[in-house]
């Protein structure tokens, strides 16, 4: 306590200093806990339940060590293992209904689960009840739970609206209770607007039922709560057993059953598993700024040590020995650097959030949210662990100088212990402790611009893609029928006079429906092409006529789809480049067929190619063209749901809230997903390379900052301390040149050094970042060349005042300084 309150009363007697080293740890803390804050984030639980034993069940399928679960075999699971689990849950996700109002329609996403859900997880409710298992009955009346978001935004938080009727996709469910505020479901990547039993929605989701059916399809994600007192092993063995078992009652898998479980988190494993090379450049970049900051606060304070030579000296004098010293010095470094760690720990939150926000990427689906992460116990430990250490790492060297004083040295002169080691090897100078220290940050503030410089390339690349159709003057929407009149037998026609109206208004050059939109998932089907002996897995999308023209996409032979096309004409298809490429060897598929596998028992329906389209990216902008079969959507049952793309004469953000418009105004009850201009698609594909972009930049950005400060420090230092040298110089006749070349010299010798150090550095650590790159090798010139250019500028700026000041120097002053 002594020890504190000598240390406090130091620091306030200087204040500008206590505030420069506080900022300056505090911006290396930052970047780490808020980089670690984003890291941890894997491994934190869903909040808003009670997490205790709570975990997930995987199934391992092929490569996937987290699988999802047949939801026959989660029917298996939950009648086997009732002695080490209380019991297990399934859930789906990332489905969409839409919600029929008084005068209009809505869209709400929701979550399928059984019974044991709400139970299980120990949800807290704001109002009402969760969903039992006496909801999960077939003949129950179908019941819903609300999210609190949703709760609040469209039934104003009304509690009246317990035992009201919710229709979602015409269908009548009775609210029975409103989460509470935390709970957000239990993905990281979906926020549910309400939760509905199984048997419900497998009555209206008729492909999910009959996926539902087959065991070899992982659908469902299972949670399970462990009995108290039952060892992880116990668990695991009954799992298997039930796992064997299935085996043997429903042999003819591909491979055995092999489950799994660990401690149930918010965000999947697989995007763990997916990020971990960049998460983990990541953390090493974060590192790379924090060892940078303690160079430079070592620089500072080495000089302030320097100026407390005569206190450490009278201390000594009075009888302080030298691990008393020591420890006094050390004890305000770690003081200062508790405070910089608190500073990290209040901006962890915003930080990695800005981070998770990159997730929140514009679809033509609007369903992708922000990544939350948030502080927690694991994070306030390590922001207190790394405050203590790069409190004593930062400050070490100098307390160590600081704490050994020369008595009769301090007395008799104002010796510069800081202006360079006063070894020499012939007529050369060796660096001295700050040199090397301004050195270390010149090292790692080049890493850290060639990393920037790398990803920033990597971004202007991707952003140059070209996804084989124009989307200048594109916007989308999705819409639905669920909640209309419109009969299945009458969508060809609806949607048909919906594009042709909204053709003719004035701000509309063409619209267009597609069964999926561009660049967002499509579904796939086995279909044998002729020529093929075997079925191959083909991505497909269903389109109208127009479909072609209005998004650009160039036919290469044969026709486009026409208005003949259609019900009781000759089926036809239509061949992107890369199916051509991959099972035509070359040649001109027009006048082939392929065939679709009809029902069960049935013939198979046989489709004529007419027409081969360029590639054209269907679902990933960053990946290659995949083959596509476009159909014509007359000659195909229509969804209650398609895309709606739209050709705009002026921008399309501007003409977002008009499409808005008209198709409430065309039809009220019309479900809308979404509404964007096809650019904001693109963008939300390359979110993780804006993420880098902004990171390493921001990263590189405080450590060129530090590097130029720490080489300015030293030299005005140095120029301050030699001032009488340099006035005795001028007054024997050097020249001012001489004296700039001097200051800069030295300046030349720590970039020069630190430039070496941190381009092998780079090179080193090239492998790390290939992953992070597209288009763009890791020894890139161009951005090697940029970072040391960008440093050497930096440089040259930091060392120019100082050398100004050495050349203004008076001699008649300078000696009189004494």
């Amino acid at each position: 306590m002594h020890d504190l309150r000598t240390a406090l009363r130091s620091l306030l007697r200087r204040p500008v200093y206590s505030v420069v080293v506080v900022v300056t740890l505090a911006l290396g803390l930052s970047a780490a806990m808020a980089v670690f804050t984003y890291a941890n984030g894997f491994y934190q639980p869903f909040p808003g339940v009670d997490a205790d034993r709570l975990v997930r069940i995987f199934g391992v399928v092929d490569e996937d060590q987290f699988g999802n679960i047949s939801f026959l075999d989660y029917l298996d699971y939950a009648a086997g293992v009732d002695e080490t689990f209380q019991g297990l849950a399934a859930a789906q996700a990332y489905y969409a209904a839409s919600v029929r109002h008084e005068t209009m329609t809505e869209v709400a996403f929701l979550e399928a689960v059984t019974g044991e859900y709400f139970p299980l997880l120990d949800v807290e409710m704001a109002i009402g009840r969760g969903l039992s298992a006496q909801d999960d009955r077939a003949d129950a009346d179908p019941a819903a739970v609300l999210s609190y978001s949703w709760w609040q935004r469209s039934f104003g938080g009304e509690r009246s609206v317990l035992g009201s009727t919710l229709y979602l996709n015409y269908r009548p469910f009775t609210i029975v209770g409103v989460a509470a505020p935390s709970f957000l479901g239990s993905t990281g990547d979906n926020r549910p607007d309400v939760w509905i039993p199984i048997p419900p929605f497998r009555d209206r989701y008729v492909s999910w039922a009959a996926m539902a059916e087959n065991r070899d399809i992982p659908l469902v994600r299972v949670f399970g709560r462990l009995r108290d007192g039952v060892r992880n092993d116990q668990a695991q063995s009954e799992l298997m057993a039930v796992a064997t078992g299935l085996d043997e009652v429903y042999p003819g898998r591909d491979q055995a059953r092999q489950v799994h479980f660990e401690g149930a988190t918010w965000i999947d494993p697989r995007a763990r598993i997916a990020e971990a090379e960049t998460v983990r450049l990541m953390l090493i970049a974060a590192g790379g700024l924090l060892l940078l900051v303690c160079a430079n606060v070592a620089n500072l304070l080495l000089t302030i040590a320097t100026g407390r030579r005569q206190e450490m000296a009278m201390r000594a004098a009075l009888g302080a020995s030298p691990g008393r010293l020591l420890r006094q010095l050390l004890v305000e470094n770690v003081l200062l650097s508790g405070l910089a760690g608190l500073i990290a720990l209040l901006l962890a939150n915003p930080l990695s959030a800005r981070l998770g926000s990159y997730f929140a990427r514009p679809s033509v689906w609007g369903a992708n949210v922000a990544r939350e992460v948030s502080v927690d116990l694991r994070v306030v430990l390590v922001a207190v662990v790394a405050s203590v250490l790069i409190g004593v790492l930062a400050g070490a060297l100098p307390a160590l100088r600081a704490a050994r004083p020369n008595l009769l040295g301090t007395l008799k002169t104002d010796d510069d212990l800081s202006a360079g080691g006063p070894r020499r090897i012939a007529s050369w100078r060796l660096p001295g402790a700050r040199d090397l220290l301004v050195s270390t940050q010149v090292a790692l503030s080049v890493v850290l611009l060639v990393l920037a410089g790398l990803v920033l390339r990597t971004l202007n690349s991707a952003q140059q893609v070209d996804p084989g159709f124009s989307y200048d003057r594109l916007m989308a929407s999705y819409i639905s029928t669920s909640s209309t009149s419109v009969e299945p037998e009458e969508r060809d026609l609806y949607f048909r006079e919906l594009a042709a109206r909204l053709s003719d208004e004035p701000w509309v050059r063409a619209a267009t429906i597609s069964d999926y939109a561009p660049l967002s998932g499509h579904r796939s089907a086995q279909l044998r092409l002729e020529g093929q002996s075997e079925p191959v897995s083909l991505v497909y999308s269903k389109v109208i006529p127009g479909f072609f023209q209005i998004l650009g996409i160039d036919v290469l032979g044969g026709r486009r789809f026409s208005a003949a096309d259609t019900v009781g004409a000759p089926e036809v298809a239509i061949v992107n480049q890369a199916v051509v490429r991959r099972y035509f060897a070359g040649e001109d598929p027009v006048g082939r067929r392929v065939w679709w596998p009809g029902p069960e028992g049935a013939e198979d329906r046989v489709f004529e190619i007419v027409g081969v389209v360029r590639d054209a990216k269907v679902m990933d902008f960053l990946a290659e063209p995949e083959p596509v079969v476009y159909f014509p959507n007359p000659q195909h049952s229509y969804a209650s749901g398609s895309a709606l793309l739209v050709s705009t004469t002026g921008p399309p953000a501007t003409a977002v809230p008009q499409l808005y418009r008209w198709l409430r105004e065309y039809e009220p009850h019309i479900a809308i997903v979404n509404v964007l201009p096809y650019s904001e698609v693109v963008r939300g594909f390359l979110y993780t390379q804006r993420m880098n972009a902004e990171m390493f930049s921001a990263l590189a950005f405080l450590g060129l900052v530090l590097a130029a400060v720490g080489i300015f420090s030293v030299l005005s230092l140095t120029v301050s301390r030699r001032t009488r040298e340099i006035g005795i110089r001028m007054a024997m006749g050097a020249r001012r040149g001489r004296i700039a070349r001097m200051v800069v010299g030295r300046a030349l010798g720590m970039v020069g050094l630190g430039l070496v150090v941190g381009l092998s550095a780079s090179f080193a650590v090239s492998g790390l970042v290939r992953s992070l790159l597209r288009g763009v090798e890791p020894t890139d010139p161009l951005s090697i060349a940029a970072g040391v250019a960008v440093l050497l500028a930096a440089a040259s700026l930091a060392a120019y005042l100082p050398a100004l000041r050495a050349t203004t120097v008076e001699p008649v002053t300078a000696l009189r300084c004494e």
